[in-house]
């Protein structure tokens, strides 16, 4: 593969895709030549992103098909059910594809159940790689399709997946998520309208109604099944999470609390955030540290930040996450398996300081 990638990003008028450009902008083995939107197409970057004017001087919003003659690799923060038929037409035409939506984060079954509809292309879903790579680091390398995990099942998975590695998890776990505005996209509606939103919380989707439940499940039933290095085809009986998102007046951010009935006796804190410690040792983007982590410490990074805690009274293990929804849970991670896939180092392009205040 070329030291120096042709990139190009579809749904760049988006959140994913406007941190896509940041990300890939400054890659050392990456050069961003076609962007795609139809909102803005024919119009230059400044035109949507106003923080990014000046540092892509001669891109210009076009179409798909352009976007992905100009290419290597193809990023696709696209929608789902919409990106699968793009995805086929870029792998057909040779390139390397990275996607953003849901369309190969599942089985077929399993997408039909929480997606609705017939898949688009199944027959691309077993070539596919789900792109949590701190889980399948080695089963990413040289592969054609990632799909890249969603922002709510990432900082959950990541909480639940050392205790279920652990043999710390119990016959179900509760996952509470708290949200920033941005996860629901750049387009507003009466809910995300800022009179109502402001000063308001509320929970959304509880208690497996929200999409992100059926990646959970799956990737704490795999780690069940096989331990850290996973495979995504791998035969596995789903795991039983209560999950349930929070959305909160904030412009990006999630927290994840996560917890779980044991019956160990003989627990500590210490135990808990040691078992994290172990399983994350060696990753670049995660910390696991003894105070509770905020999602003020990671805005604006691709990091991830853990603890966790023993409650003796009710025998509950609990883990808390942090992550940018818009970095590690979006574009982030995306160049993040991007990297690992071609070779590349694994923090190439990415932030690993946070934004503070």
């Amino acid at each position: 593969m070329a030291s120096v990638l042709r990139v190009g990003i579809l749904g760049a008028s988006g959140y994913g895709g406007a941190g896509l450009m940041e990300r890939l902008g400054r890659h050392p083995h990456a050069r961003v030549t076609a962007i795609g939107s139809r909102q803005y197409a024919g119009q230059g970057v400044d035109a949507c992103w106003p923080h990014l004017a000046g540092l892509f001087p001669d891109l210009v919003f076009t179409n798909e098909d352009e976007v992905i003659a100009a290419s290597d690799v193809v990023f696709c923060a696209t929608p789902h059910g919409a990106t699968a038929p793009v995805a086929k037409k870029a792998l057909d035409a040779g390139r390397y594809v990275v996607d953003l939506s849901a369309d190969f984060r599942l089985g077929a079954e399993t997408y039909a159940e929480w997606y609705g509809g017939t898949h688009p292309h199944p027959e691309l879903i077993d070539e596919a790689v789900y792109g949590l790579v701190e889980l399948h680091r080695d089963e990413l390398v040289a592969k054609r399709l990632i799909a890249s995990p969603g922002c709510n099942a990432t900082a959950a998975s990541m909480a639940l997946a050392p205790l279920a590695a652990a043999g710390l998890l119990g016959p179900s776990a509760v996952a509470n998520v708290i949200t920033g505005v941005s996860g629901a996209g750049r387009s507003t509606s009466g809910p995300l309208h800022y009179p109502e939103m402001d000063e308001n919380a509320r929970a959304y989707k509880p208690s497996g109604t929200h999409r992100h439940t059926a990646e959970i499940e799956a990737t704490v039933g795999r780690v069940l099944k096989g331990g850290k290095r996973l495979s995504t085809h791998a035969p596995f009986e789903p795991y039983t999470v209560s999950f349930t998102p929070h959305i909160v007046p904030m412009s990006r951010g999630i927290l994840a609390t996560c917890a779980t009935r044991v019956p160990e006796e003989g627990l500590s804190d210490e135990a808990v955030i040691q078992v994290l410690r172990d399983y994350y040792a060696g990753d670049p983007l995660v910390r696991v540290q003894d105070d509770l982590p905020q999602t003020k410490a990671v805005y604006g990074s691709d990091r991830v930040v853990l603890s966790g805690r023993f409650d003796p009274r009710s025998g509950h293990v609990l883990v808390f996450c942090a992550i940018d929804n818009l970095g590690k849970g979006a574009a982030g991670q995306a160049v993040q398996a991007f990297n690992v896939s071609q070779g590349f180092a694994e923090t190439a392009g990415l932030r690993l300081e946070g934004v503070w205040p």
